[in-house]
């Protein structure tokens, strides 16, 4: 009688969970304009220091997008993006000067009309590069930015104007979110929808930032149809169709979705609502972060889907998954996991891990690597995740 009993809770718990999704992806509004992620109150895991000099560090604007039509992206905008850090990251912890120089480099980006877009928009090889690249490095890293900066020092209406507008041109011209183009017809992902591809999640998280400092809640709510798909659309294992696929990056690419995905999640919680719980018989976000655990017990696990090859880059042998243990575009999705389910089964599986650490594989290690360093230490760059999680991921 118990069995029965536990099995309707969960049914009545997974539907009410869809439920309110259905209703949270209709209706939902922005709540706290131009508050896309706040300024901790508790600062004590944020970097807080300008670390260079302002007159050293130049993030020139870099005009027209260059990506190629293979694997790969424009990496001058990486570049920029990193150099952009040594003041973002301290104006999202509160640094006035930081700040002024965040506004400074994002009003030259948008008064020199830069990131423009030459490409087609043929969802074909450099478009598909192109978009990422903005999204990425420019379009999600600055508007963060800018809505730190917003919290702590006063902008001028003519240059907010100008600053927002010229986001706004970078966001349309970049969309990539993939709503009219038909499931995938191929390969492990044969009839999964491509908004639930990590580009289109890039880009939902674009539209989403954008939403909150537009005070759009049409903006907004696209995010969410993109959150939809990738969850709704794993494999029962807990593994991404679209991402695992590909070869020596399989995990990569599953970690990278992961992030894109925490960060909608994250953006929305500020705005009034948990989407966390989404469930699809099953199929949630706890089961993407049990999978990724499950392969770093056995990695073997994603050998069957990464087999297929399909764009893995540099890294073509798929036995050996590319998992640097510092990068948060790798693991930045554990950091707002495990702070808000401290007492799930797949936390307390790594807790138990890092109990006996010599027992561990080297996949094991890195992700109990991350897993003890929440809290304590920042990752240097946060491309996939838009902000350092340590600071602003953790709960």
């Amino acid at each position: 009688m118990f069995r029965y009993i536990l099995v309707f809770f969960l049914i009545l718990f997974c539907t009410s969970a869809s439920a309110n999704f259905k209703q949270i992806k209709k209706k939902a509004e922005v709540n706290n304009p131009e508050i896309i992620f706040p300024i901790p109150a508790n600062l004590k895991n944020c970097q807080t220091e300008l670390y260079v000099s302002p007159e050293n560090n130049f993030v020139t604007p870099v005009l027209k997008v260059e990506a190629p039509e293979g694997y790969g992206l424009d990496d001058r905008f990486n570049h920029a993006q990193n150099k952009f850090e040594n003041f973002s990251f301290p104006c999202s912890g509160g640094n006035i000067e930081a700040c002024k120089n965040v506004k400074r480099v994002i009003l030259e980006w948008a008064k020199a009309n830069a990131a423009q877009r030459t490409g087609p928009s043929d969802h074909e090889g450099r478009h598909w590069n192109d978009t990422l690249t903005v999204n990425l490095y420019i379009a999600s890293p600055m508007m963060a930015a800018y809505s730190f900066a917003k919290q702590v020092i006063n902008i001028p209406e003519n240059e907010d104007k100008i600053i927002k507008d010229w986001f706004k041109k970078i966001v349309k011209k970049n969309q990539h979110l993939m709503y009219g183009l038909k499931n995938y017809d191929y390969g492990g992902a044969s009839g999964v929808p491509r908004r639930a591809h990590n580009h289109a999640l890039s880009s939902a998280v674009s539209h989403m930032q954008l939403g909150v400092l537009l005070n759009d809640s049409k903006l907004f709510k696209k995010a969410f149809k993109n959150y939809e798909a990738a969850i709704k659309y794993q494999r029962k294992d807990g593994s991404m169709p679209i991402e695992t696929r590909r070869g020596g990056r399989a995990m990569f690419y599953q970690g990278r979705a992961m992030n894109a995905l925490a960060v909608i999640a994250i953006i929305a919680e500020h705005q009034g609502y948990n989407i966390w719980d989404l469930n699809f018989k099953g199929k949630n976000y706890h089961n993407l972060v049990k999978f990724f655990i499950d392969f770093t017990e056995n990695n073997e696990k994603v050998f069957k889907y990464a087999k297929e090859n399909r764009w893995p880059g540099p890294a073509k042998d798929y036995k050996v998954q590319d998992l640097r243990s510092n990068s948060g575009s790798n693991w930045g999705w554990l950091y707002a996991y495990a702070t808000r389910f401290p007492d799930h089964e797949n936390v307390k599986r790594l807790k138990k891990w890092s109990e006996n650490k010599s027992e561990l594989n080297s996949y094991q290690s890195k992700i109990v690597y991350n897993f003890l360093n929440i809290k304590k230490k920042g990752f240097g760059s946060a491309s996939w995740t838009v902000v350092e999680p340590n600071c602003h991921f953790s709960k």
